[in-house]
């Protein structure tokens, strides 16, 4: 699984919760307004999906997802694979920051922090990464 996505595991993983589905009513869009509400919003979507297809296609920039192509594998791929690995999350947008069509998002789960950095993408929010982990 290449680094990318080793992260977005690392921030994923939590207590595999055995057969629980439900969406997680742990939601950070709630605590931010106008644009940064958005951006909040598109994280809640990556931690409440269950679609690999869905989160490439309309959660990733273009860019992005074709930047996770790695040994025979797409964007998709590797989704199934770190979904298939976590049960449930419970990220939590701490802060954001936008600035013009680019944003920052600080996002921590359980004490490990990164930083994603979202891009504008008509009238909607796309990560562009997932950063760099924070306070290894």
């Amino acid at each position: 699984m290449c680094r990318l996505l080793a992260l977005l595991a690392l921030l994923l993983a939590s207590a595999a919760l055995a057969g629980c589905t439900a969406a997680n009513p742990n939601t950070s869009a709630g605590g931010f307004e106008g644009e940064e509400r958005d951006v909040a919003q598109v994280i809640d979507d990556l931690k409440g999906s269950r679609d690999p297809e869905e989160i490439c296609s309309r959660l990733l920039t273009d860019d992005f997802a074709k930047s996770l192509e790695a040994d025979g594998h797409d964007c998709v791929d590797e989704f199934e694979a770190v979904i298939r690995d976590v049960a449930d999350t419970d990220m939590d947008v701490r802060d954001i920051s936008v600035s013009g069509s680019t944003a920052r998002a600080q996002v921590r789960q359980d004490g490990k922090s990164a930083t994603f950095e979202l891009e504008r993408d008509g009238s909607s929010w796309r990560i562009s990464s997932f950063g760099q982990p924070e306070g290894r």
